[in-house]
């Protein structure tokens, strides 16, 4: 199986979750083995980075209940990066699979809720990440507690405050906002660049529930990837533009029913 990468998230030190469309139908498929995954997975020296082409070898369905539809098991050894699409493509397919209800990726059991956060039920809900796109504008913000930072996606139209677990965004071991990165997506914020907040849910606080987080790819740089070559004292690499793929992903098949907006 063949993906293009449009979710790469950071999780627990050490860990990440990556996720990308299919090739021809463009649904929703997350890799997973089983285990976490660790960041050695993630360019460089790991095949998967934003707007990357991933051949995945051969996958299995993983049986996961829902909201977890999307998972694929794979053989980490046996992935390897075809390439990259580039920035246009990869903003064209985000336009295409872009939802415009959260409803319309989550399904009807998606709450929201009064501290300005929304979940699902456990083992309820049509899926567990997609693409949206906002009603109106989106902020992103920096929130400082003691001693760590935090970044958050702030849906005003929507009344969500958000969690950004986008890689891209952090550094040092993705353990600290990387700022030079916040100002660059803030300035195409501010200056009225589209933007697609990638969705997906993890694990809530509260036990029993799913709650959304967030990725954040805007429409003047929609697919900064990880430089290649190799990281300084612990530190990601900063990030550039993506180089021209060595095929374009091809047009996706036709779109299947969604769920009605409520």
């Amino acid at each position: 199986m063949q993906i293009l990468v449009t979710h790469v998230t950071r999780m627990a030190h050490g860990f990440c979750c990556v996720a990308g469309l299919s090739e021809r139908e463009h649904r929703h498929v997350r890799p997973v083995t089983g285990q976490r995954l660790h960041t050695g997975l993630l360019a460089p020296p790991g095949p998967f980075d934003m707007g990357a082409v991933v051949e995945l070898g051969r996958t299995h369905p993983a049986g996961a209940r829902p909201p977890e539809v999307e998972d694929a098991l794979f053989a980490p050894e046996r992935a390897r990066r075809a390439g990259y699409v580039s920035p246009s493509r990869l903003w064209s397919i985000l336009e295409e699979t872009a939802a415009e209800s959260l409803y319309d990726i989550f399904g009807p059991s998606l709450e929201h809720h009064q501290n300005r956060r929304a979940s699902v039920p456990l083992l309820a809900g049509e899926a567990s990440l997609g693409t949206y796109l906002p009603i109106a504008s989106c902020a992103l913000a920096v929130r400082t507690t003691g001693d760590s930072a935090s970044l958050r996606v702030v849906l005003a139209s929507e009344g969500l405050d958000l969690s950004l677990t986008d890689a891209r965004y952090y550094e040092d071991e993705f353990r600290a906002p990387a700022m030079d990165r916040v100002r660059l997506a803030t300035k195409a914020i501010d200056d009225g660049t589209p933007r697609h907040p990638g969705r997906r849910a993890h694990p809530a606080l509260r036990p029993g529930r799913w709650a959304e987080r967030a990725a954040l790819v805007t429409g003047e740089c929609p697919a900064s990837r990880f430089e290649p070559g190799p990281p300084s004292a612990g530190r990601r690499p900063r990030l550039t533009p993506l180089t021209p793929p060595p095929r374009a992903f091809p047009p996706r098949s036709p779109r299947t029913p969604q769920i009605p907006s409520r």
